[in-house]
């Protein structure tokens, strides 16, 4: 994520969107694409594909290191978090 400015800049986000940049900043830290999960002690990347109709398709990239299974368990806090 690259964020550029030169002059003094206000947003305001959503809950949603908050948790969204968030996930995306501990994505990048660890080095993931978006559809990196943790599961069973393994690292899968899920990809979607495309034809007539679409399905996902898991690929083992292969055992979680320590800290893919902290960013998986951070990023799952932080999805089941509930909007205030």
């Amino acid at each position: 994520m690259k964020i550029t400015v030169t002059q003094k800049l206000e947003a305001e986000i959503s809950n949603s969107e908050a948790k969204h940049i968030t996930v995306e900043c501990i994505r990048e830290a660890v080095g993931w694409k978006s559809g990196h999960i943790v599961r069973d002690g393994k690292l899968y990347l899920c990809e979607m594909q495309y034809s007539s109709h679409a399905w996902s398709h898991e690929i083992l990239v292969g055992d979680a290191t320590p800290n893919d299974l902290a960013a998986q368990r951070i990023i799952n806090l932080i999805l089941q978090q509930k909007s205030a």
